[in-house]
């Protein structure tokens, strides 16, 4: 059975301790709409996710926008790279209509607005870093990001999560009170507790292909909040609750949900 969570204490340590287990929508509800949108975000918050996952790029004129590519082909109408592009010139693109139809015209969102959004709606956010891309200022780039978190308020409420453990490193060296979460890198043979060493990090995310009874165990003595992506289906959600993960990332938080709620 699904547990309920008040929103009336509105912060990350609060969810945590209240649930055992929580949907974590990945890029917003992104496989009923289109990612890092408005829309997927929307979708997200309506269906009861406790925290929505998004991905962030820089623009030609540091703003930062919601977009999982450094590129536009594959979730857009437009070409080339959001860096080399002003934030003018990427609202005008159409980020929905290569999902669906219905989603015509859909814009590419600042990170301001959506934190907007999902402050408004007491939900927690989960803001995936990316990597240094060559020729990237990439210090500029993490002090922009936790800048505007910081501005609307909401570093009790975000979880930075990262491949790049080195840029999550910087983060808690430079604002210890934000939470951090590394993810796996591939091949990396370390349990969640010796990566928490060595990057001060709180929380820990594999994939669902990853996943051991050693990693959950180890994060589990170690009070390491542990998540896992992506769990889409029926066959993902049983096989994931063999283990002792509190943190479910999925891109169908409607159906993950309504799995939690079937009684065992």
């Amino acid at each position: 059975m699904s547990e309920i969570h008040s929103k009336d204490s509105y912060t990350l340590r609060s969810m945590i301790a209240d649930l055992h287990r929580f949907i974590v929508a990945h890029r917003g509800s992104s496989g009923t709409a289109p990612e890092n949108t408005m829309s997927s975000l929307q979708d997200a918050i309506e269906v009861g996710a406790h925290m929505v996952e998004v991905d962030v790029q820089l623009t030609k004129d540091d703003q930062i926008v919601l977009m999982h590519d450094p590129g536009l082909a594959r979730t857009t109408n437009g070409k080339g790279i959001v860096r080399s592009m002003s934030y003018a010139d990427l609202k005008t693109l159409d980020a929905g209509s290569w999902f669906n139809s219905k989603y015509i015209g859909e814009h590419i969102p600042l990170l301001s607005e959506a934190l907007q959004f999902l402050n408004n709606h007491k939900t927690c956010v989960n803001i995936e870093i990316k990597p240094p891309q060559k020729d990237d200022d990439h210090v500029t780039r993490l002090l922009a990001i936790v800048e505007t978190v910081i501005a609307h308020n909401m570093q009790n409420v975000t979880l930075f999560s990262s491949f790049h453990h080195e840029s999550l490193h910087y983060i808690k060296k430079h604002y210890s009170n934000l939470y951090t979460a590394g993810i796996h890198l591939p091949g990396d043979k370390r349990l969640p507790s010796e990566i928490a060493s060595e990057i001060g990090c709180d929380g820990f995310v594999c994939s669902l292909r990853e996943i051991t009874h050693a990693k959950a165990q180890d994060a589990s003595k170690h009070h390491i909040l542990m998540g896992v992506y992506t769990i889409n289906d029926e066959h993902d959600f049983h096989k994931i609750m063999k283990y002792n993960v509190p943190a479910l990332v999925t891109n169908f938080p409607k159906k993950i949900q309504e799995y939690l709620q079937q009684p065992t």
